[in-house]
C-alpha cells in the first residue's frame, strides 16, 4: 500500500484548520448580526415613536396658535383647545384645565364630557388649590402629579370623589401645572375613567405641551389687554 506523503498530510490538516476557523469566524457574524438585529429594531421603533410625538406637539401647538391668530379677543376658545389637545396626546378619555386668579382655581374648559358630567365638575369649581385633589397639588408642587387610582389615594377630597362617583367617574388622574416663569398659574388634568396608568412618553407629552399653552394663554391675554387699551 502506497504511503501518503507526510508534506501532504500536514497540508490537508492545514486546509481543514484554515475551513473550521473560516466556519467558527462566519457563524460568529452571523450571531453577531442576529444580536443586532432587535436593538436595530428598538431603534428604528424609538425614531418612529420619538418622531410621532414631536409631529403631535407641533399640531397640537400650531392649533392652538391658530385659534390665538382667528380669535384674539376671547381666552375660551384658546382653554378649549389646550383641553382637546391634551387629552389626545396622551389618551385620556377626557380632559380640563383650570386658571388660577391669585386665590381659586376657576375651571376654563374641559372636553370629551356629556352635560351631566360637565355640570358635575364645574360644581367643584371655583376652588382653593390645595393638595387633596390631583389638579390641586400639581399646583402646589409645580409638577405632574400622576395617581393610578383615586379611591385608593389616601387623603383625596372625598366631597370630590362622592360628586364624580355619582356624575363623572374616573380612576386614573394626571395632573399637570401651567407655569410662567416658573409661577404656577392654572393647571391641566387628564383623567381615565379606568384604573390605566399614563406612561412616562404620555406624562411627558401633556408637560411638554402645557409650556407651550402657557405662551398661548399669555398672548391671548396680551392681545385681549391690548385691544382693550385701543376701545
Amino acid at each position: 500500500m502506497k504511503k501518503t506523503p507526510k508534506r501532504s498530510v500536514a497540508k490537508k490538516r492545514k486546509e481543514a484548520r484554515t475551513a473550521r476557523v473560516k466556519i467558527l469566524a462566519k457563524s460568529a457574524r452571523a450571531k453577531k448580526v442576529a444580536q443586532q438585529q432587535p436593538r436595530r429594531v428598538q431603534a428604528g421603533r424609538s425614531f418612529k415613536r420619538e418622531r410621532d410625538e414631536a409631529l403631535a406637539r407641533e399640531r397640537a401647538t400650531s392649533e392652538v396658535l391658530g385659534i390665538i391668530a382667528s380669535s384674539p379677543a376671547d381666552a375660551t376658545p384658546v382653554f378649549q383647545a389646550i383641553v382637546a389637545n391634551a387629552a389626545r396626546l396622551c389618551d385620556a378619555e377626557f380632559s380640563a384645565v383650570a386658571r388660577y386668579d391669585g386665590q381659586l382655581l376657576h375651571l376654563a374648559a374641559v372636553s370629551n364630557m356629556s352635560s351631566k358630567q360637565t355640570t358635575a365638575y364645574h360644581s367643584l369649581f371655583p376652588r382653593r388649590p390645595v393638595r387633596n385633589f390631583v389638579m390641586g397639588r400639581a399646583f402646589l408642587d409645580g409638577e405632574p402629579v400622576h395617581v393610578e387610582d383615586v379611591e385608593a389615594e389616601a387623603g383625596y377630597d372625598p366631597h370630590t370623589l362622592q360628586v364624580l362617583k355619582s356624575a363623572a367617574p374616573y380612576r386614573t388622574f394626571l395632573g399637570v401645572p401651567l407655569l410662567r416663569n416658573g409661577v404656577p398659574i392654572g393647571a391641566i388634568g387628564c383623567g381615565r375613567r379606568i384604573v390605566k396608568p399614563f406612561t412616562v412618553a404620555q406624562i411627558s407629552l401633556v408637560q411638554t405641551f402645557a409650556a407651550q399653552a402657557v405662551i398661548a394663554i399669555e398672548n391671548a391675554r396680551l392681545l385681549s389687554e391690548l385691544r382693550e387699551s385701543l376701545e
